[in-house]
C-alpha cells in the first residue's frame, strides 16, 4: 500500500470515529465536542453504559440457561438415537465381518452376497440354502433364496476347481448354521431393547426441567427491577439531551 492508500485508510478510521462519536452525542458540532458540555456528555454515558451493562449481563443469564437447555435436548437426541441404533442391528445386523467368495457370490457373516448383471443384491443367510452338484466340466452350485426362488450358478473348472467350490459350499453351509443361531439370539434381545428405546423416548424429565428453568431466567430478566430502573434512567438523559440539542440519541444496540 502506498503513501495515498494509508493516508485514506487514516482518513476513512478517523472519519468513522468522527461519525460514531457524533452518533453518540447527536445534535450540533458543539453537544458533541464543545467543553462546555462535556457534563451533558458525561450524563448521558452513565446511562448509556448502564443500560448497556445489565442488559448484558440480562442476556448471559438467558444465554446460560439456554445452553444448559440445548445440551439437554442434545444428550436426549444422542440416548435416542444410540437405543435406535440397537434396536436396528437386532432387527438387521447387515453385512457383517466379509468372509468367502466364489464368482458371483460372496459370503457375510449375516448375509450371502449375490451379483447378477453388475448388481450385488444381499439375501439374509439364515434364510438361503445352497448345494453343489458336479458335473464332467463345471461344478453346479444350487442356491435357493429366502423368497423360494432359485438360483442355478454354473462353475466351469478350468475357472474353479472342485476344492474351492466345495471349500465355499462347506463355508456357507457353517454360515447359515451360524446366522440362524445369531438371528435366534437379536430376536431374544429386541423386547427389551425395543422397550429401551421407548423408555429412552419417554424419559424428558431432564429436558423439561431444562426448559422450565429457562422460561423462568426470561420471566426472572423481564421482570427484573434493575433492568426497568437502568431503563428509565437512561429514557430520562434521553429526553435531558433531546430539550438541550432538539435531537434524541439512538437506542445503544448491546442494550437491545
Amino acid at each position: 500500500m502506498g503513501i495515498l492508500g494509508w493516508l485514506l485508510a487514516v482518513l476513512a478510521v478517523l472519519a468513522a470515529g468522527t461519525l460514531g462519536y457524533w452518533l453518540r452525542y447527536p445534535g450540533a458540532w458543539r453537544y458533541a465536542f464543545g467543553a462546555r458540555y462535556a457534563d451533558r456528555r458525561r450524563d448521558l454515558d452513565i446511562h448509556r453504559r448502564r443500560l448497556c451493562a445489565v442488559r448484558r449481563t440480562a442476556r448471559r443469564a438467558v444465554a446460560a440457561a439456554r445452553g444448559t437447555a440445548d445440551r439437554a435436548t442434545a444428550a436426549h437426541r444422542t440416548r435416542i438415537a444410540a437405543a435406535q441404533s440397537e434396536v436396528d442391528r437386532l432387527r438387521d445386523p447387515g453385512r457383517g465381518t466379509e468372509g468367502q467368495a466364489l464368482g458371483a457370490l460372496r459370503l457375510c457373516e449375516h448375509k450371502l452376497v449375490l451379483t447378477t448383471d453388475g448388481r450385488a443384491t444381499d439375501h439374509p443367510l439364515d434364510s438361503v440354502a445352497l448345494r453343489a452338484e458336479h458335473a464332467a466340466d463345471a461344478t453346479h452350485v444350487h442356491l435357493v433364496l429366502p423368497d423360494g426362488r432359485q438360483r442355478e450358478l454354473r462353475f466351469p473348472h478350468g475357472e474353479f476347481t472342485k476344492a474351492e467350490v466345495k471349500s465355499f459350499v462347506v463355508a456357507a453351509h457353517d454360515g447359515v448354521a451360524r446366522a440362524k443361531s445369531a438371528r435366534l439370539d437379536r430376536e431374544a434381545l429386541l423386547p427389551a431393547a425395543e422397550a429401551a428405546l421407548a423408555q429412552v423416548r419417554e424419559d424428558t424429565a431432564e429436558v423439561d426441567r431444562a426448559h422450565v428453568r429457562l422460561e423462568e431466567v426470561r420471566a426472572e430478566q423481564d421482570a427484573d427491577p434493575t433492568i426497568a430502573e437502568a431503563e428509565q434512567r437512561w429514557e430520562d438523559a434521553r429526553d435531558r439531551w433531546q430539550r438541550l440539542t432538539g435531537v434524541r440519541p439512538f437506542r445503544p444496540y448491546s442494550a437491545r
